[in-house]
């Protein structure tokens, strides 16, 4: 593994992070008051061969097997499915639909996003989702390393860099030109991304909030379009949503804090620190405000009619941004490709950051690129969509997973 050498107030950033007494803003809605656990992970991986995920799933099943004995550990069939995160919940439901003896992990009273089901009287455990466990070789999830086995192989991606030094990254940016996007060499849900950054102010200030984050960050050139979840499952099934920024559309009558009251009266859109839910309310805070501000509007403005606002900078299921189910006009060009990254990447699983002006043209033919990778995607957004077709995930994994154990995969 190669040795990058750290940043200069690495070790500084690191101690003023920990002492940290308020939530990130960067992380919000995630409430983060450190970020020490990513930055030594960081470190750590200096050493050879080192992989803190891989040793630790390995020894996982039978370290809480041992603390059920102790009952440290429960194995709970009936939990308070409120307290489970949709992204887990639906494959819980499904589970218990065919009658699978499946049990949702409680350490110290308190439920974790672990899971053991039994098939065949045999145990199994997975994270979140089912396939994530299984045929789990690469690191999808560290972005320099999946970018760079996906450029190696012809998909498109945008012009970038990794970077621990802020003059370096400066000194590229000019190389490359405004407008880029700046964010940590891993994490999820835009925490610590600065998007569509203009100037070289906007970019030191975007680097040390990366920084903060963890010691390592990115910097790619910026992609105007769409953004588009894709899901890879099996390598074998594609499904594709479009996840747009929290917005409300004018009627000439209601002002925009009566427009997103109305919005939020949809019953699938759940409070935001709901867990059991996966679209979410908009949130009037002042990050909304500081949106309004910047298209000269105010939240008792009287939106003039058929005018489309966005009201978050971020786009973020807890943010509130809408879900458009798309999987039926995804092109044949598009859907290959997806296949492709995950054959490249050797998993069952993968969630796909795509960006492009319209997913039913082919990506040949239009400015497009596949913008990161997860292992851990939310993909009931597929399922649970505010607009468009919605597909139920759940059932194709558990399709997939059963066939796999059988076949003792």
């Amino acid at each position: 593994m190669a040795f990058y050498p750290a940043p200069k107030r690495g070790w500084v950033l690191l101690f003023i992070d920990t002492f940290m007494s308020k939530y990130c803003p960067y992380c919000l809605p995630a409430k983060r008051r450190t970020h020490k656990h990513f930055h030594i992970i960081y470190y750590l991986s200096w050493l050879p061969s080192f992989d803190f995920k891989l040793n630790i799933n390995k020894f996982w099943p039978l370290i809480l097997q041992t603390l059920s004995i102790i009952k440290i550990v429960k194995f709970e069939a009936n939990p308070n499915k409120e307290k489970l995160l949709n992204r887990s919940l639906i494959f819980f439901n499904e589970a218990q639909k065919r009658g699978i003896d499946i049990r949702v992990v409680k350490v110290f009273g308190k439920y974790r996003n672990d899971f053991r089901f039994t098939h065949n009287k045999k145990h199994y455990h997975y994270e979140g989702i089912p396939l994530f466990s299984i045929n789990y070789k690469f690191d999808m999830d560290h972005k320099p390393t999946s970018r760079a086995l996906l450029l190696e192989n012809n998909i498109p991606m945008p012009k970038g860099n990794k970077f621990t030094n802020k003059q370096k990254a400066l000194k590229f940016i000019e190389q490359i030109g405004f407008p880029v996007v700046i964010k940590p060499c891993s994490g999820s849900l835009s925490q610590h991304v600065t998007c569509n950054i203009s100037s070289q102010k906007q970019a030191g200030n975007a680097i040390k909030i990366a920084k903060i984050y963890r010691p390592d960050f990115i910097v790619e050139k910026y992609i105007p379009g769409k953004l588009y979840r894709a899901t890879v499952v099996g390598q074998e099934n594609v499904f594709c949503c479009q996840r747009e920024i929290a917005n409300v559309t004018g009627n000439g009558v209601l002002t925009v804090k009566q427009l997103i009251e109305e919005k939020n009266k949809d019953k699938k859109r759940g409070n935001l620190n709901k867990k059991n839910t996966t679209l979410h309310k908009i949130n009037i805070d002042d990050t909304l405000r500081a949106q309004l501000k910047e298209q000269g509007l105010q939240i008792n403005t009287i939106l003039e009619k058929d005018k489309k606002i966005y009201l978050h900078n971020k786009h973020t299921v807890v943010a509130g941004c809408d879900i458009i189910g798309v999987t039926d006009k995804v092109h044949i060009d598009n859907k290959n490709l997806f296949l492709k990254v995950a054959s490249l990447l050797e998993t069952q699983l993968v969630g796909i950051d795509f960006i492009c002006s319209d997913i039913s043209k082919s990506y040949k033919q239009q400015t497009s690129a596949v913008l990161e990778t997860n292992s851990l995607p939310y993909i009931d957004m597929h399922q649970e969509t505010s607009h468009g077709i919605s597909d139920n995930v759940a059932e194709a994994v558990w399709d997939i997973i059963l066939k796999q154990v059988d076949d003792g995969a």
